[in-house]
């Protein structure tokens, strides 16, 4: 086995996980940027009081218990782990934006940071596509030129 032969092996085993991670972030990143879409499109902005915060762990985490009204007057909480630190005092208000027919589907932010995560999926998505074909490209092209070159 000569040192091209190696290197072409090479790039066929690298070339597999590559493109089954890509393949992994696709479908991950898909499910995310269509949350982010039906969130800028069709959400509903709301205020959002934190009522329990509860550190967690010896990392300086936290699970931050927050309560806001449904466009049916319905109280709905929601939990999220959160940095522990002084960006979080229960009692104060943050805001939030939900989908209207699915309260579980949430961001916190307002829809200007709902746009700005969309555009971020948008991008790590792209960036999913070219990591898919460019494994898959590599792969190829080292099986050609294990299949052409001389043993």
């Amino acid at each position: 086995m000569n040192l091209v032969t190696a290197v072409l092996v090479c790039f066929i085993i690298a070339s597999v996980p590559v493109f089954i991670f890509g393949l992994l972030l696709m479908s991950g990143e898909r499910g995310e940027l269509k949350k982010m879409t039906e969130l800028s499109e069709s959400g509903i902005e709301a205020q959002a009081r934190l009522v329990g915060l509860e550190p967690f762990g010896t990392r300086g985490y936290a699970s931050a218990v927050y309560e806001f009204q449904s466009p049916s007057g319905a109280t709905v909480r929601h939990s999220q782990g959160v940095n522990f630190g002084a960006a979080h005092v229960v009692g104060h208000t943050y805001p939030l934006v939900h989908a209207p027919h699915d309260m579980r589907r949430l961001h916190m932010g307002t829809m200007s940071t709902v746009r700005r995560e969309r555009g971020r999926r948008k991008g790590y998505l792209r960036a999913a596509h070219r990591t898919v074909l460019l494994a898959f490209a590599a792969g190829v092209l080292a099986t050609v030129g294990l299949i052409v070159s001389p043993s």
